[in-house]
């Protein structure tokens, strides 16, 4: 399969008619605006559940698993609903899988191939460049789940050649209606009025170009400046995903992630040895980061002493952009913080920080 790229931008055709990038720091899926995504590293998202599971003692596959095949079903059930799902499930399903595998790649999340497939039984796949084990093969289990309309299990192995292979099975096993619940519900999105400077040809931002590199074929983005991979995944995958983790290891699950990005960050900060500018237009410069990649959308900076509060508008994941303004703060003053925030009900974040 050969992606075409724009040739003034160099960013995939096939990604840019597939999404669009909005003035509130929000990235959708042109054909269903409700479902948010967002573009982030691969490294620090893999640096976070690693370290969550040293810490806490115990592997995080089967829970990766399954918070991965429920966000999987619930956006598989939305896309094949109607005609189009009949379709899908009663003539085509075979093609299906096909087809998720270029969405897969376009993603950046691995090119993935159908080894065999029965239908409504077994599905069988070799990825390579999976940018999880696990994740992928919750991914495809709950696509599987979706598409046969029956419950399944997922396996996987790493290969010697560095391929993975992911078994999807029917299961009989019965699950209450609690585990298969999708429970994360998007909080309402607010207006924004950013602007992103277009390329001519494509309309893609020109700025997306820029900082990142593209291989569709193999699956593959990566940030320009550190070399880090990056995915394109669903803002409700993570949270689904968080969610997950903090229901069934502790509520002190979200202040962890928030601390292991604020560390994430100070390092980076520290590893470029630029001198930054931490006034409120330092903060809100540092912000804009955010907006490309569907994080959000940095408003408000108030700076009273040693004390900071920023708003944040439809934050992708709160713990995380508190992580993101901490590790800031903490190269800014040098001291440790104390790292406040609250829930986006209505749409927006504050965090609040301040000397320990």
């Amino acid at each position: 399969m050969v992606t075409r790229c724009c040739h003034r931008c160099k960013v995939p055709q096939i990604l840019v008619a597939e999404h669009a990038w909005g003035s509130n720091g929000t990235i959708i899926l042109s054909r269903d605006p409700t479902h948010r995504m967002v573009i982030i590293d691969n490294v620090a998202l893999a640096n976070i559940l690693d370290s969550i599971s040293r810490r806490i003692g115990m592997p995080l596959d089967n829970i990766i698993v399954e918070a991965k095949r429920k966000s999987g079903k619930h956006f598989m059930d939305a896309l094949l609903s109607g005609i189009k799902g009949f379709i899908a499930r009663n003539l085509i399903s075979a093609r299906v899988y096909q087809q998720m595998s270029k969405q897969l790649s376009m993603l950046g999340l691995g090119h993935a191939e159908v080894v065999s497939y029965e239908r409504h039984r077994f599905l069988e796949g070799m990825a390579t460049d999976a940018y999880s084990a696990p994740a992928l093969a919750g991914d495809i289990c709950g696509a599987f789940e979706s598409v046969e309309r029956c419950r399944a299990v997922a396996r996987f192995e790493h290969r010697e050649s560095g391929q993975i292979r992911i078994q999807i099975s029917r299961t009989d096993q019965q699950r209450s209606e609690y585990e298969d619940r999708f429970a994360y519900r998007a909080p309402p999105a607010l207006p924004g009025d950013n602007i992103f400077e277009l390329c001519p040809v494509c309309k893609a931002p020109l700025e997306l170009g820029r900082r990142y590199a593209f291989d569709m074929d193999r699956g593959l983005i990566h940030e320009v400046k550190t070399g880090h991979r990056a995915v394109l995944t669903g803002a409700m995958t993570l949270n689904n995903l968080f969610g997950e983790l903090e229901k069934e290891l502790g509520e002190e699950i979200p202040h962890l992630i928030m601390t292991i990005e604020k560390e994430r960050v100070k390092e980076v900060i520290t590893g470029k040895g630029n001198t930054l500018d931490f006034s409120k237009a330092g903060y809100q410069r540092f912000m804009k980061t955010l907006r490309l990649r569907g994080m959000g959308n940095g408003r408000n900076v108030t700076i009273t002493g040693d004390h900071v509060e920023v708003r944040v508008d439809n934050p992708y994941y709160e713990p995380l952009v508190a992580g993101f303004l901490a590790g800031f703060y903490e190269v800014a003053t040098g001291e440790p913080a104390v790292v406040e925030w609250t829930p986006a009900n209505r749409g927006y974040t504050d965090v609040l920080l301040g000397p320990a």
